[in-house]
């Protein structure tokens, strides 16, 4: 990186600490992603949330978009809202990184905010379809214990990978080496049919439908090899939808894969290219989509497990400082530090199967840094995020 670049930055950032500039900087946005490098990191959770309360407060946001189940986001909702008092009872049954102490403080805030604004309050939207749920394997459980009960070991059995799914997800557990072996999708299948056999009553076809949706949940997941283009175009809409129906601003939290103006992302997890959630976000927004990326440059994520200093061919390299800092992509910038941020950069990237023996796997390549995101923000170093514990 030159001289011109460093000085560009030095020019431009603000510490991450004052957020008064933020709003001059989102303008007229409509909808925000905040897009994070790892999800298992307290110090981008805590100022996320820290950016997030400005755009509510100073910019009249009212919903967040979360990648999660939509009947989640609908208890959640609830709960922000007023309903019930426990936010780590109700992140139950959410995706495992959300279950964390920061989000539980996140929940709070937004409950606390919409005790004092009861007329105008913040709105939790899931962007993925709804799957399944513990109630859809303790309904179909209690079936077969009462119409057939020399079933129900067998049933179990099927029962118990699946669901094992939703503590740790199917591709956890196979990076791990936790995983059983047989797709679980296959052993929901078994379920299914197992179920299907039984003989006709007025209960069976509606445990049935149950069944199903297990099926589907599992034939859809990252194991099973989900379609990450249909998914991204299916969570685009849910957030157009959203804006359209009702006109509110949105922020929409999720991994830079996702929330990035990427008309070809390519992550390890699959290998087609895809136009991101963000890409499509652009093509119906326009500059109206404002993406923003959250960067770190080492620490420590759960388990002990290190993350070590980037190597010198990433943009987090680049990036770094002493003290977190936020910085305008769009701001006006010489001739030189224009070709470094329209120039292709490796951007980290720690999914849930992180291993640091191969920290150089771990990145996307944006063909321009400037393309894919309008502000970044960096934050030297990371600590874990405060795991919830899980009931058994």
């Amino acid at each position: 990186m030159s001289d011109q670049v460093r000085q560009w930055i030095n020019e431009n950032a603000r510490p991450l600490h004052d957020l008064s500039a933020l709003p001059g900087i989102v303008g007229d946005a409509q909808v925000v992603a905040i897009g994070e490098t790892t999800r298992a990191s307290h110090e981008i959770d805590h100022h996320r949330l820290r950016i997030f309360q400005v755009l509510v407060e100073e910019l009249g946001f009212r919903t967040l978009a979360i990648n999660d189940d939509a009947i989640v986001a609908e208890r959640l909702d609830d709960l922000v809202r007023g309903s019930g008092d426990d936010p780590a009872e109700t992140l139950g049954a959410a995706w495992p990184p959300w279950r964390t102490e920061e989000t539980v403080q996140a929940l709070q805030w937004i409950r606390s905010y919409n005790e004092t604004h009861p007329g105008d309050p913040v709105r939790l939207l899931g962007i993925n379809r709804p799957g399944a749920q513990q109630y859809h394997y303790d309904a179909i459980i209690d079936y077969v214990r009462r119409a057939a009960p020399q079933q129900l070991d067998t049933l179990k059995a099927h029962l118990a990978p699946p669901r094992s799914a939703h503590k740790i997800d199917e591709h956890v557990q196979r990076f791990r080496g936790i995983h059983p072996g047989r797709p679980f999708a296959e052993s929901a299948r078994d379920a299914y049919e197992l179920v299907a056999a039984l003989p006709e009553d007025g209960e069976r076809e509606h445990v049935l439908r149950y069944a199903r949706i297990i099926w589907d949940h599992h034939s859809n997941s990252v194991a099973a090899g989900r379609d990450f283009a249909e998914w991204m175009g299916l969570a685009a809409e849910s957030i157009l939808e959203r804006h359209h129906d009702t006109g509110t601003k949105i922020v929409f939290w999720d991994g830079i894969a996702i929330t990035a103006n990427a008309r070809d992302m390519k992550v390890m997890i699959g290998g087609n290219a895809f136009a991101s959630v963000g890409a499509r976000l652009r093509d119906r927004l326009g500059p109206e989509y404002l993406s923003m990326l959250v960067a770190f440059g080492e620490g420590e994520i759960h388990e002990g497990v290190k993350v070590p200093t980037p190597p010198a061919d990433y943009v987090e390299t680049d990036l770094a400082a002493d003290d977190p800092y936020y910085l305008d992509l769009r701001a006006a910038a010489p001739d030189a530090v224009a070709e470094w941020l329209h120039r292709s950069h490796k951007i980290r990237l720690i999914p849930g199967v992180y291993d640091p023996a191969e920290d150089e796997k771990h990145h996307v390549v944006a063909p321009s840094l400037r393309e894919w995101f309008d502000v970044l923000a960096f934050i030297p170093r990371i600590t874990p995020t405060s795991l919830l514990r899980q009931a058994d």
